[in-house]
């Protein structure tokens, strides 16, 4: 599978990394605004400065849109309009009406339309998922979670350089927390209860702070969990806890690891991390699972559905 870049920011150095160590998948051409992006690319990448022409002329079987949030829904209607695959990063666009619209035009041209989740496939989560598959640890039925993802860009009454390219606390933050639940709990079985945003008219960016309280179901029985997003505590900290009957268990996304602590108090630590940085391995996910499905014709629209659904419900109240 051919890959064509489209945004050389921040993160695609993590992208390009795992392409390159990800099988059945390379990429071959790539756009920035910027031309002195060129000098971040592999030899055999081809530039364009123009996007229009990147569309025309790439032989890419999709495009990676990996632009600053507000723009993904311009950026990815445009791939499609010239009738061109898009997966787009999380989030796939920020409001109802334009996902919408890009969900419209998908079908309409018949196009697979992918949502890159990257966060779900974090070292620790991948772990997790596999050790309730096989059943290694009994910890019974589900009860609660919450899921924490902040990050220090509100300081000082500011918003600090890690934002840019951000939209909000919630709509970037709150995405990343839902992908990762999603792949322990059935999102069709989730409703939101309740959705809180703190936004500061002056700043630009739709909240700084964003929390919404879900109930699930998981067994015929019902639990409640909180998704927690924040810009102003002022550091990196990412961490889903869920509790089971017989235990509960910490993951820790920025740190690779993770904590399980048993009703007995027996209490066990996994370090899951590698020589490689952690948004490698995320991305390294996101492709083997992009390839597998581009084989088979198939996309994960369905999924970003619903998480986008459990999203938009807390910041776009109807």
């Amino acid at each position: 599978m051919k890959i064509g870049l489209i945004g050389i920011g921040k993160i695609a150095n993590y992208q390009m990394q795992a392409i390159s160590h990800t099988k059945g998948i390379s990429l071959v051409d790539a756009h920035d605004l910027d031309p002195v992006k060129v000098e971040e690319l592999p030899g055999s990448v081809t530039f364009y400065d123009d996007l229009d022409a990147l569309l025309k002329r790439s032989k890419a079987d999709a495009f990676l849109v990996s632009t600053p949030t507000p723009t993904h829904f311009e950026v990815a209607m445009k791939v499609i309009e010239a009738d061109r695959v898009a997966i787009v990063e999380k989030p796939l666009c920020i409001s109802p009406a334009q996902e919408d619209a890009l969900r419209t035009a998908a079908v309409t041209r018949k196009l697979p339309l992918y949502t890159a989740f990257h966060p779900s496939y974090g070292r620790e989560v991948e772990w997790w998922v596999e050790q309730r598959a096989q059943k290694n640890f009994d910890l019974g039925r589900l009860l609660g979670f919450e899921s924490c993802i902040s990050d220090p860009y509100y300081l000082h009454g500011e918003l600090s350089l890690g934002a840019v390219g951000k939209a909000g606390a919630w709509i970037d933050g709150g995405l990343s927390s839902l992908s990762i639940l999603a792949r322990l709990i059935d999102p069709s079985e989730m409703e939101l209860v309740d959705g809180r945003m703190t936004s500061v008219p002056s700043l630009n960016c739709s909240e700084i702070q964003g929390l919404g309280i879900y109930r699930f179901m998981t067994d015929g029985q019902p639990g409640f969990g909180v998704v927690d997003t924040n810009w102003t505590l002022g550091k990196n900290h990412k961490m889903t806890r869920l509790w089971y009957e017989n235990g509960n268990i910490e993951l820790d996304h920025a740190r690779e690891y993770a904590r399980l602590v048993r009703r007995d108090g027996d209490e066990l630590v996994f370090n899951l991390a590698t020589d490689k940085p952690r948004l490698v391995n995320h991305y390294r996910g996101v492709f083997s699972n992009l390839t597998e499905m581009f084989e088979k014709g198939e996309d994960n629209q369905e999924l970003s559905a619903k998480l986008h659904r459990l999203l938009f419900a807390a910041n776009h109240p109807k």
